[in-house]
């Protein structure tokens, strides 16, 4: 369904019975949309949980942007949305860049994100990107890490990125486990290409701005929910200092790895990952 929330309409799959603890999906990208997460994991999740799947502004199955955003507007739409569907507060699951939403939102509204959930964050953007051309290396030898001294930047982002694109066909090979390369993603297929190309705009605009490659590390030791990161052995992703910061700033936080899992745990391990995610939200 499209609901109207702060001048646009987004789009929302919701699954499971009202009564149960409600959770928000926020997805990665920039601009992956719901439609992957929700195939694998939104029947198996509502059967415990009120599962909210929501296309960001201006991706996918949301109207398209008219504007410039920031990750902030997008806070600004979840607040939105909860408050229109009535919620006093629920839990939220980040995937990817999502999870830098993820880490925003539980800082900024600690009374109305109940528990946060991050599986393979992006949360720092020089590291992130560097360790995806560190996987690259692996499947192309001469793939080569572009210099880059201080801060992130729109061009580090770019050029390191522009570097994956290289990997033609095996560029999927990046993101999954060895025992789940042969993954196909729903949306590859079922979305239409105009919807598509709304996601690729949405990703251009958001990558363009401070808030996207502001690291967001000093927020974790303001986590004041239960926080869960799952990691998946084979993502290339979430970097290894990003993980040691969690461990060391969050008080409580857990810790999962799935071993045989990449970059989406929820699809490659998808069984275990509902037990997890929903005992963690029931605990």
């Amino acid at each position: 369904m499209l609901i109207e929330v702060r001048g646009t309409r987004l789009y929302v799959d919701r699954r499971g019975a009202a009564d149960a603890p409600p959770l928000l999906f926020l997805h990665g990208g920039p601009g992956s949309g719901s439609y992957d997460f929700l195939s694998f994991q939104g029947d198996r999740l509502a059967e415990r949980l009120h599962v909210f799947g929501v296309d960001q502004r201006g991706v996918q199955q949301s109207d398209p942007l008219t504007e410039p955003i920031t990750e902030l507007d997008l806070l600004a739409d979840f607040e939105a949305l909860r408050e229109t569907l009535g919620l006093a507060s629920w839990s939220i699951l980040g995937h990817s860049f999502g999870g830098r939403l993820a880490l925003r939102y539980a800082v900024a509204h600690p009374d109305t994100v109940t528990k946060v959930i991050f599986e393979n964050p992006a949360w720092d953007v020089q590291l992130n990107s560097e360790t995806l051309v560190r996987a690259a290396q692996r499947i192309a030898p001469a793939v080569q890490l572009p210099p880059h001294e201080g801060p992130a930047t729109k061009q580090m982002w770019d050029d390191r990125i522009a570097l994956l694109h290289e990997l033609g066909d095996r560029r999927m090979e990046l993101y999954l486990g060895p025992d789940t390369k042969d993954l196909m993603l729903p949306a590859d297929t079922e979305i239409a290409d105009e919807l598509h190309a709304r996601s690729g705009h949405f990703s251009e605009v958001i990558t363009q701005t401070p808030e996207f490659l502001e690291s967001l590390l000093p927020l974790l030791g303001q986590i004041t929910q239960p926080a869960l990161l799952i990691k998946g052995a084979h993502d290339p992703v979430t970097s290894p200092a990003e993980i040691a910061r969690f461990q060391a700033d969050v008080p409580g936080g857990t810790y999962y790895s799935a071993t045989a899992a990449g970059h989406f745990v929820h699809a490659e391990a998808a069984d275990a990952y509902t037990r997890l995610v929903t005992d963690f939200i029931l605990s």
